[in-house]
């Protein structure tokens, strides 16, 4: 087996490591689930939300395998797609480049940096599905969109969505974290109810052009920020008519911002997500080390610069959140 090439890397400080070479380069299928818990792993491993395996196909264009901490896979992680993308656009010095995960293609497009020098991307999702192949939800007619359903909350109306990734989403006046944490875990628990499972968001209007959204991960539980769930919750604002779908609303996660808007394609909604892909640290690790059990032994490159400058903007975000009064838990 070759050494395992990683970024650690992160979005909104989403952490998500970035491994040179498709999964079965690495690991066989057994041991896949143990590799990725351990590279996941804060206390032995490398620490992240999840590992995006990126397979360069020479072109420009490149195919990636996306696995939760658990060792799950799924479909798409957003802000882990920024970061790929990066990387991608970094090697080939281009402005645009695809990236490609089961049936879906990613374009991802580099754009201005921020004032504070964080690198930022974007990337344009598949068209959003209010009615989906694979229901979300069961027992309920499609579309479900603005409804009640008591094994998600008693009271809360919410939304289904798939971006490919599914998403249940709710827009609510008040934040309230606990909340959030109990609805996403009663989700997980209801298989009878959400047969596939799905990413729970809490939407909280800030001002016109402007929302907070925090997302309990399928797989993850509370992280600093979802992707798949800001352009999910992109799609749902607009849809519930409160912004118009070509307005680049700003998110606001626990972890950073970003912004969002919509674009017709097909007489359908496409997301484009904006937001950093900030690289942290760069190693090499031999793939029997991350089997046998131990802690990790982490050496390379850590890039300070990017580090700093992201960390000024998470500090402005954080003091606009608790200006308007919001004050969840930053991990």
């Amino acid at each position: 087996m070759s050494r395992l090439s990683i970024a650690k890397t992160h979005g909104s400080r989403n952490d998500i490591l970035v491994v040179e070479g498709a999964p079965d380069d690495h690991f066989a299928s057994g041991d896949l689930t143990r590799a990725v818990e351990r590279l996941c792993d804060r206390r032995l491993g490398l620490g992240s939300d999840g590992v995006y395996f990126v397979s360069d196909n020479g072109d420009g264009s490149a195919k990636a395998w996306f696995f939760n901490p658990d060792g799950s896979p799924a479909l798409l992680c957003g802000n882990g797609m920024r970061c790929v993308g990066r990387l991608l656009l970094d090697k080939y010095g281009a402005e645009s480049a695809v990236v490609h995960t089961g049936p879906y293609s990613f374009t991802v497009r580099s754009v201005p940096s921020t004032a504070h020098g964080v690198r930022q991307v974007a990337v344009e999702l598949p068209s959003v599905e209010f009615s989906p192949a694979e229901p979300l939800v069961s027992g309920v007619q499609w579309p479900f969109v603005g409804q009640t359903f008591p094994p998600f909350h008693p009271e809360r109306t919410v939304t289904a969505v798939a971006v490919p990734n599914s998403h249940l989403i709710t827009v609510v006046d008040e934040y309230r974290e606990a909340e959030l944490i109990e609805t996403g875990t009663r989700v997980a628990d209801s298989p009878e109810a959400f047969p596939i499972g799905a990413n729970v968001s809490y939407v909280l209007p800030l001002a016109d052009d402007e929302v907070f959204v925090h997302t309990f991960e399928r797989g993850a539980g509370l992280t600093p920020s979802c992707g798949s769930g800001v352009s999910a919750s992109r799609a749902v604002v607009s849809r519930l008519g409160l912004v118009a779908p070509d307005v680049a609303l700003l998110v606001r996660n626990p972890g950073g911002p970003a912004r969002s808007w919509l674009q017709e394609h097909d007489g359908q909604w496409q997301p484009v997500l904006e937001g950093n892909a900030t690289v942290v640290h760069r190693t090499e690790i031999d793939p029997a080390e991350v089997l046998n059990g131990g802690p990790l032994t982490i050496t390379g490159e850590t890039c300070v610069s990017e580090i700093e400058a992201f960390d000024a903007l998470f500090q402005e975000n954080l003091k606009a959140l608790h200006a308007a009064g919001v004050n969840p838990t930053i991990s």
